[in-house]
């Protein structure tokens, strides 16, 4: 018993260790900043709603023998048809809320949620991103801030094409959010991400 209680406390204290730097709080601020997975079986998408960070991507496994598709309801990403195992992946490189559904099966709806991401401190201001590369033809995006607790979003850039921009909001906590626009497209807005 006493070897369990000490292998244990070991993986504690080693996983302790081993956090990143960039998870101290006020470092950074982003995502989930992994790829995600999704499963189409049983005529869904499994699970329905996920988050990645800007740059980051989404597979779909369409495990079901019926054909489906991975269809953003805006026209941003279209998996095509796919059925028997095979895998789909989109890049998401910029930030925003992107509703899908499968174009041959109507009631099997999803989500990617890409919030922006944050570097930098109170102290010394923000770099905040939207964009991962370079911006692709016909695409602009729209950056908003408020200070946590209020309802009013303020414009930090408007129909842009760069990626990121600097934000200095001094003391307190704010919150950026972002949306993409592709021709008459628009995404939903990201999830608001807070600075503190």
């Amino acid at each position: 018993m006493r070897s369990v209680r000490a292998a244990v406390a070991a993986l504690v204290v080693s996983c302790l260790v081993a956090m990143p730097a960039s998870a101290v709080p006020g470092d950074s601020v982003s995502a989930e900043g992994a790829p995600a997975a999704v499963t189409v079986a049983n005529m869904a998408f499994g699970p329905s709603r996920v988050t990645v960070g800007v740059g980051d991507t989404v597979t779909w496994t369409f495990q079901d023998a019926t054909t489906h598709t991975a269809t953003s309801d805006d026209g941003f990403f279209d998996t095509g048809p796919s059925s028997g195992g095979v895998s789909r992946t989109v890049r998401f490189r910029s930030a925003g809320t992107y509703p899908y559904h499968c174009s041959i099966h109507s009631m099997m709806v999803g989500r990617v949620s890409v919030p922006v991401s944050a570097t930098g401190s109170v102290e010394d201001g923000w770099k905040v991103r939207w964009l991962a590369g370079e911006n692709p033809k016909n695409r602009a995006y729209d950056v908003q801030v408020r200070r946590k607790g209020t309802s009013t979003w303020t414009s930090l850039r408007k129909s842009t094409a760069t990626g990121s921009a600097g934000f200095d909001p001094g003391m307190g906590r704010w919150q950026v959010r972002a949306r993409t626009h592709k021709g008459t497209a628009t995404s939903g807005w990201s999830p608001a991400v807070t600075l503190s």
